[in-house]
């Protein structure tokens, strides 16, 4: 009479491949996490750009848009930043924001003035970008997070008052009212920034 033996893994064998794929893993997961955050930080960097461009093109083009834009009213609200190569301290003046995710308060589907004397660079900018209040879609998304894993969800466009040619695009929190910005994407000193101040 024959035996027949029984072909296949053990149990031992079987538990020390499933510790290899958990051990992996382990590894494997947050590097990826990683490499999804830093795609979606260049990906917002590289929109902070396109904003950046347009806006500058605008100023330059057009001289009703450009005294529009640095137009700044009398006790206008600065916010204190620190640049994130000198370590300089500066005022930022915002002009306009625009709504970057679905979660702001969904008031500025289009490029909306920070004061009435900025609607006209707003007005142009819109138009020459084919964006129209009635749109229902967010023109230009922003997919990082911040530190704490809130949602940046508001582009700001402004500029520095001590040199007001530096113009400068940030990210924040819009989620009620004007909101604040809290990240430095973009701006013409040193290209993309990443200064956090309050």
């Amino acid at each position: 009479m024959k035996k027949y033996k029984v072909k296949g893994f053990t149990l031992i064998e079987l538990i020390v491949v499933i510790a290899i794929i958990g051990v992996l893993a382990a590894i494997l997961v947050p590097t990826m996490l990683g490499y999804v955050k830093k795609s979606k930080r260049a990906s917002d960097v590289a929109s902070a750009r396109v904003i950046h461009t347009d806006s500058i093109d605008l100023i330059l083009e057009n001289e009703e848009a450009n005294d529009s834009f640095y137009n700044l009213p009398s006790g206008a609200t600065t916010y204190q930043k620190t640049d994130a190569i000198s370590g300089a301290n500066y005022d930022l003046v915002l002009a306009a924001y625009l709504d970057g995710t679905s979660q702001a308060d969904g008031s500025a589907k289009i490029w909306t003035p920070i004061d009435a004397n900025q609607q006209e660079f707003c007005d142009v900018m819109n138009s020459r970008l084919g964006y129209k209040a009635s749109d229902s879609k967010i023109k230009i998304k922003i997919k990082y997070t911040s530190s704490g894993g809130e949602r940046y969800n508001r582009w700001y466009l402004g500029y520095r008052k001590d040199t007001p040619s530096l113009v400068e695009v940030w990210v924040g929190d819009g989620s009620s009212g004007l909101g604040t910005p809290q990240l430095c994407l973009y701006t013409q000193v040193n290209k993309s920034m990443t200064s956090s101040d309050g």
